[in-house]
C-alpha cells in the first residue's frame, strides 16, 4: 500500500503538485491544442505529438535550461516567428514569463500549470498581474 502511495506521488503527470523547483520537468517544446482550449485555459503537447495538420503552423512556447522562453506566434502569411525571454517559477506551479524583445514592450505575465495528464499540459494566465496572451489565437 505504501509503494502504491509513493509511486502516486511521484507520478510526473501531477506538476502542479510538484514541490517548488521541479517545473524544470516540463522543460521543452510544447504546442497549442486550440480545440482543447476554452476560455483562460490553454491546452498544449509536446511537438513529438502527431499533430493534424494544420495551415500556417500551431504557435506555442519553450522551456529552455536556465531558465530561456521562446514563444512561438504564427507570422503573418504561415509559419512561426520566435520571441526570446525568461522564465522564473514565482510559486508552485506558476511560471513568471519576461519577453523584453516584443515591440513595444509588453509586460511581464504569469502562467498557473493547472494540469499534465495524459501528455496535456494545461496552463492559465493568470489575472493579479498584467497579462498579454502566451497564444495569439489564429
Amino acid at each position: 500500500m505504501g509503494l502504491v502511495l509513493l509511486a502516486a506521488a511521484c507520478h510526473p503527470d501531477h506538476p502542479a503538485e510538484l514541490p517548488a523547483g521541479r517545473l524544470a520537468a516540463l522543460r521543452g517544446t510544447w504546442l497549442l491544442v486550440p480545440e482543447a482550449s476554452h476560455a483562460d485555459t490553454l491546452c498544449y503537447r509536446r511537438n513529438t505529438y502527431r499533430f493534424k495538420y494544420r495551415p500556417g503552423g500551431r504557435p506555442g512556447f519553450r522551456l529552455g535550461p536556465a531558465q530561456r522562453f521562446v514563444r512561438y506566434d504564427v507570422a503573418p502569411g504561415g509559419g512561426l516567428v520566435a520571441q526570446e525571454g525568461t522564465w522564473t517559477e514565482t510559486t508552485t506551479g506558476r511560471l513568471l514569463i519576461h519577453l523584453p524583445e516584443l515591440e513595444p514592450a509588453a509586460p511581464d505575465y504569469e502562467l498557473e500549470v493547472l494540469d499534465y495528464k495524459q501528455g496535456i499540459l494545461r496552463l492559465r494566465r493568470l489575472n493579479e498581474r498584467p497579462a498579454v496572451e502566451i497564444i495569439r489565437n489564429p
